[in-house]
């Protein structure tokens, strides 16, 4: 992963932690943070934003639920502010992205639509004459513009390295302090692409990979890998490198301004296929919802 090396090397050194220099190296990875601008006043047609009405191209329809009912809109993210940002290289240059998304229970494999607009010059502000599914249940929501910067993300708890990050009692503080000033999670905050998603285990690109590519759901145990594996006639290999190229999209999370509280203030996850990211197939993506 890309990263700036300069800004991690002072703040490695700062916090002493020469000792795990190489693991931060090759775990560090670039993420975009999105934060909260201000409240929406829909005065600019196809800025980043959170809720409330998209913009959308005339005539395009609402994404609805099985059962009929509309998707909640949670984020439109113009990819002429968040590509400059993309040190992988991965989105599309130009155009809008659109998340939307069902109920919320349960927390895995949730109905959801991910959209892609590469033609940005006939879009309006599209409002739905009924309430979406989500804010029948959870009231209104707050829409608000959204800022984005690059920011380091280290390994998260549940995807650390303990064996690295062990010594003597003070290492795992050091490490946590560096993690913080590294990712400042403030009331501003309400999201990131990329990088390692919220969570107590390290299982949600599994979990993902299970149902994108073998439609599987996740039992919560190690051994579902094993599914992926016969998906793949025993390739082990081919099973990993699955995994291991699931990239998360978005992760959303709870907000009192907004108004999410995804549960218990937890989060929900947007994944896709890295090779799916690259082809711009937005309509092979997986959604969950994490929460402690």
């Amino acid at each position: 992963m890309k990263f700036d090396h300069k800004k991690l090397d002072k703040l490695i050194a700062k916090n002493g932690l020469d000792e795990c220099k190489q693991y931060i190296y090759d775990n560090a990875r670039s993420i975009i943070q999105l934060s909260l601008l201000g409240e929406e006043t829909y005065g600019n047609i196809g800025n980043s934003r959170i809720v409330g009405y998209p913009d959308l191209p005339t005539g395009m329809e609402w994404p609805e639920t099985e059962d009929g009912e509309r998707m909640t809109f949670i984020a439109q993210l113009n990819l002429k502010d968040i590509k400059p940002l993309d040190r992988e290289g991965l989105l599309p240059e130009a155009g809008i992205l659109y998340f939307f998304m069902g109920l919320d229970e349960p927390s895995y494999n949730i109905e959801h639509k991910v959209i892609y607009v590469e033609n940005t010059a006939e879009l309006a502000k599209c409002e739905i004459d009924e309430v979406s599914v989500l804010e029948e249940t959870y009231g209104e929501f707050v829409s608000y513009r959204l800022s984005a910067k690059e920011i380091i993300q280290l390994p998260t708890y549940a995807y650390m390295n303990n064996e690295q990050i062990s010594g003597d009692d003070t290492l795992y503080d050091r490490y946590s302090n560096m993690e913080s000033e590294l990712f400042d999670r403030d009331e501003s905050y309400i999201g990131h692409l990329y990088g390692y998603p919220e969570g107590q285990h390290d299982d949600c690109e599994l979990e993902a990979a299970l149902m994108i590519v073998a439609a599987e759901e996740y039992g919560y145990k190690e051994e579902e890998i094993d599914k992926l594996v016969q998906h793949f006639s025993g390739d082990k290999k081919k099973a990993q490198q699955e995994i291991d190229d699931m990239i998360m999209l978005l992760e959303v999370d709870s907000s009192d301004a907004v108004g999410f509280c995804w549960w218990d203030c937890g989060v929900i996850h947007f994944f896709i296929r890295r090779e799916d990211l690259v082809n711009r197939k937005f309509d092979n993506t997986y959604l969950s919802l994490y929460s402690s």
